[in-house]
C-alpha cells in the first residue's frame, strides 16, 4: 500500500472547512483523500494545473463550484493554500493570490507545521 501525502493547511482554508456544514465537508474530505492517495498524480475532474507549481483541487457544494489551490513541496508534504468560488472560467486575479500565498508559504515558513486539524462528523 502507497503511504499517504500529509496535508498542511493555510489559515484561510481552515476558517473556510470550519465553516462548512457536515456534508459538505464529508465531500471535501473524501476529494482531499485521494489527494492524499495520489499526490500530483490525481489529475482529472478533481485537480487542474494553475500556475508554476500551484493547482487547484475541484470540488462542487450544493451545485456550487469551489476551489482549495495546493502546492506539493519537495518533501511531499501538500500545502492547502487558499479557497474561492469558482465564477469565471479563468480567474486571473485568484491564480495570482494563490501564486502569492504559495511563495510566501515556501519562503517564509521553516518546515512542518506541528498543529494538527481535526474535525469530527
Amino acid at each position: 500500500m502507497r503511504e499517504l501525502h500529509d496535508f498542511e493547511i493555510e489559515p484561510e482554508v481552515r476558517d473556510w472547512l470550519d465553516s462548512l456544514s457536515d456534508s459538505d465537508f464529508k465531500r471535501v474530505d473524501e476529494v482531499a483523500g485521494m489527494l492524499a492517495e495520489r499526490g500530483s498524480g490525481l489529475g482529472g475532474p478533481w485537480s487542474d494545473h494553475l500556475e508554476g507549481p500551484v493547482w487547484e483541487l475541484r470540488l462542487r457544494l450544493r451545485g456550487v463550484a469551489a476551489r482549495v489551490t495546493y502546492w506539493c513541496r519537495p518533501d511531499g508534504r501538500i500545502v492547502l493554500l487558499t479557497v474561492f468560488r469558482k465564477t469565471k472560467q479563468h480567474d486571473q486575479r485568484q491564480i495570482d493570490r494563490a501564486v502569492r500565498a504559495q511563495k510566501i508559504c515556501a519562503n517564509e515558513h521553516d518546515g512542518p507545521v506541528v498543529e494538527s486539524y481535526e474535525r469530527r462528523v
